[in-house]
């Protein structure tokens, strides 16, 4: 009996657990604003019933509500205000690359908002490249690389677009002491030389002889990137284009706080100040702080490119890492590739960057051109996208329901905006019916419900002050036989239970809300919050411990557009690896990859990135890759052959164009931050050269030595076959009794007899 007893129990436990919590919510906007279940408010006046139950339920019991019940549309509205559509901007007309242009729409807590985007980069695509160049002597040597590079840069840029601009300004130094001489009067912050222009000899007229002078080795690149930024309208900015500054320069920057020393003391406004193209008030405003060029540059859609001496080298490209986008050259390297890079970059492919506040999601754009280098765009045609919204929560302000949203891609001022109102309120409870006899003539009713004057409370407004009445305290039991109102967790008046202590919810205080499930002792898995005893998930993450994400991206390899390698099923943020069709194996690990079937192929997907991180930073690399949980270890040969190296580490090789070999390997650590290392050797192999001389004489060498084994071959043959015939015939003349000998045969020896010798005897 006690089994069945416990059976019992723990079935109603989990019965209770499961039933929604619509029926705890007190008013029709509480009630369709729940973004755990679908719920439906009845409006009826007579209602005796829980006004707030689940659609299913209504939809069950028909009697359960004499009105139709209110279960509003989760899209209201959806409105296409403007869509140009798709211009190269010819004649002056207005270029567009990027649609939709404005949406208008009205939706409710929960819903899923699906819209399309259509991207098309327009052909001869507008460029506007302005050099800063560094104006002090020691650059004069620099000039005529300088002058060289600009012709070619125009002559490459020209066979892929013919709307390219260049500008140039230059820069030395604040001009006050002690960072200048002010007899020598060589020194300012900045001047524009030539607007952005298509007049490229103009251009290579004014770039000039450096001749500037300043004592320290810092100089004011900041001043002059600032200005030529900001100063919008004086550069000749397009709205259109894409923008890029050149700095070339051999010397380091001066960064806010610097100018305090010649008496700049005002933090920089990051406002425009040229007269007669001039900074004129760079002894007012410090220089502005690298914060404050990344805010400007990324707000503006300009790529700053620092082509500096070698010999300032790391200050750069510790730079380069804290400005978005920024990248560093050699000033004596090849600039011509990196700024076409960047073109191309942008007319081949696109990133969709976002603008949206905390209550409204951004849940997926299919294909996922949020990351670098996944949408590619073939030439003259266009990409269509999907784009999904979800409002996750109503704004506590209720003043504040509608929010811009601003979605486009990366580097291109053209941007889809979203006109979103969140519709959190019951259309019942704009109007209402004032002191109404249902209310006790002390309240207003709305939506079926009272609410009550300040001086009056109750479901009908009939409780006054501190009114005690026996009957309303049993109304505070969840059970008549309950010993205690409210489940001795709050405080009951008038037949309500209210200030449930803290931890607790429900109409009687009955939710005990640190009482869900807590996977590796987080309460709701550390991913939402436990309301009315159940877990109410925060953004991303589903189930009823919150700790399953929303999508697939956990059970995709860095690097990698495929869901489990393609030989399984993401469930709960987890692969489940299987076999597929055509195929003699499962594969097996985090993502199903470990097989030798997947190992060349993952190989392909990681050796750009491998490539990128041996000749750059990691930084950088994890920048264009959108890499955050990927670790990069180099060593050398000696230690990456080492015994000890990871075993289930897996090797790689990418053939490169000079015949060398880049060596990697990568393996998922089993506890780190990183989802990903990958160990490259820094020294590329080379191919083992071929000795001409060795090979021709090793062929020659081995011709003779088969003819000589041959011939001494050919010899023990025949001598051998002689003997075998010469013996053969003895044994048969012998046999037959037949003299062999030869009758003519005449012995060659002759003795002769001397007849003088040993006469004596």
């Amino acid at each position: 009996m006690k089994v069945v007893f416990l059976i019992c129990l723990y079935l109603k436990l989990n019965l209770v657990d499961c039933e929604s919590n619509c029926k705890n919510f007190k008013t029709c906007s509480g009630c369709i604003g729940y973004n755990l279940d679908k719920c439906v408010w009845c409006s009826a006046k007579e209602h005796d019933d829980r006004r707030c139950q689940t659609l299913e339920y209504a939809e069950q019991n028909n009697a359960w509500c004499k009105e139709n019940y209110y279960n509003p549309p989760q899209i209201s509205s959806f409105n296409i205000v403007q869509n140009d559509t798709f211009n190269v901007g010819l004649n002056g007309s207005k270029v567009v690359q990027f649609t939709p242009q404005i949406l208008q729409i009205k939706a409710r807590l929960n819903a899923l908002i699906s819209f399309k985007m259509n991207y098309k980069p327009a052909k001869d695509y507008p460029l506007d490249i302005y050099y800063v160049m560094d104006y002090s002597a020691t650059m004069k040597k620099h000039t005529k690389t300088l002058i060289q590079q600009a012709y070619k840069i125009y002559e490459e840029l020209t066979k892929l677009t013919n709307n390219v601009r260049f500008g140039i300004g230059s820069y030395v130094e604040k001009p006050a002491m002690p960072f200048v001489n002010l007899a020598l009067d060589k020194s300012y912050s900045f001047k524009n030389h030539l607007s952005l222009t298509d007049n490229v000899t103009l251009f290579i007229k004014n770039i000039g002889e450096p001749d500037g002078s300043n004592y320290d080795d810092p100089e004011a690149a900041f001043d002059a990137i600032m200005q030529a930024m900001v100063c919008k309208d004086k550069i000749d900015w397009r709205n259109n284009a894409r923008r890029i500054i050149v700095l070339c320069t051999d010397g380091v920057y001066h960064t806010a706080g610097d100018g305090k020393f010649v008496g700049a003391i005002k933090p920089n406004d990051m406002k425009c100040h040229l007269e007669n193209n001039t900074y004129s008030e760079s002894l007012t405003y410090d220089y502005p702080s690298v914060s404050q060029i990344n805010k400007i540059a990324t707000e503006s859609n300009i790529k700053i490119i620092f082509a500096v001496d070698p010999k300032v080298q790391r200050s750069y490209e510790a730079l380069e890492k804290k400005i978005i986008g920024a990248k560093y050259v050699p000033l004596t390297g090849n600039i011509v590739d990196t700024i076409i890079n960047e073109y191309l970059g942008l007319v081949r492919s696109v990133v969709i960057d976002s603008n949206i506040p905390p209550p409204i999601q951004l849940a997926k754009i299919v294909p996922d051109c949020t990351k670098s280098g996944i949408c590619q765009i073939k030439h003259e045609q266009s990409l269509e996208m999907e784009g999904f919204l979800k409002i996750n929560s109503c704004p506590s302000n209720e003043k504040k329901m509608k929010y811009s949203l601003e979605i486009g891609p990366v580097s291109l001022d053209e941007k889809l905006r979203i006109e979103l109102e969140i519709d959190c309120h019951c259309d019942c409870e704009a109007e209402g019916e004032m002191n109404s006899t249902l209310c006790s003539g002390a309240g207003i009713l709305q939506c079926g419900v009272c609410k009550c004057n300040d001086d009056r409370y109750g479901s009908i407004c009939d409780c006054k002050g501190t009114d005690t009445n026996t009957i309303n305290f049993d109304k505070c039991k969840a059970n008549v036989d309950d010993a205690n109102y409210c489940s001795g967790r709050g405080i009951c008046r008038c037949g309500k239970c209210e200030e449930c202590k803290k931890g607790f919810s429900g109409d009687f205080c009955q939710f005990d809300d640190n009482a869900c499930p807590r996977p590796g002792g987080l309460l709701c898995s550390g991913h939402g919050r436990c309301q009315y005893g159940t877990c109410s998930c925060d953004p991303n993450w589903i189930g009823d411990d919150c700790r399953c994400p929303d999508d697939e991206r956990s059970c995709m390899a860095p690097i990698s557009n495929e869901v489990c390698s393609g030989r399984g099923q993401c469930k709960c943020g987890e692969c489940v690896c299987q076999r597929q069709n055509g195929t003699s194996e499962i594969c097996s690990g985090k993502f199903c990859d470990d097989c030798e079937e997947l190992t060349q192929k993952r190989c392909k997907e990681l050796e750009d990135y491998a490539l990128c991180n041996f000749y750059n930073n990691k930084t950088k690399c994890d920048e264009e890759y959108n890499q955050t949980t990927t670790g990069v270890i180099l060593v050398n040969k000696t230690e990456m052959h080492a015994p000890g190296r990871e075993h289930k580490a897996k090797w790689c090789h990418k053939l490169l164009k000079d015949d060398k070999t880049l060596t990697f390997l990568y393996y998922y650590p089993l506890a780190s931050i990183n989802t990903l290392e990958v160990v490259i050797q820094n020294e590329l192999d080379e191919r083992a050269k071929a000795d001409v001389w060795v090979a021709v004489g090793t062929a020659i060498g081995g011709v003779l030595l088969i003819g000589l084994l041959m011939v001494i071959g050919w010899k023990l043959l025949i001598d051998a076959h002689d003997k075998r015939e010469y013996n053969k015939l003895i044994k048969e003349s012998a046999a037959a009794g037949y003299d062999v000998s030869n009758p003519l045969y005449r012995t060659p020896e002759v003795n002769f007899t001397n007849p003088a010798y040993d006469r004596k005897n």
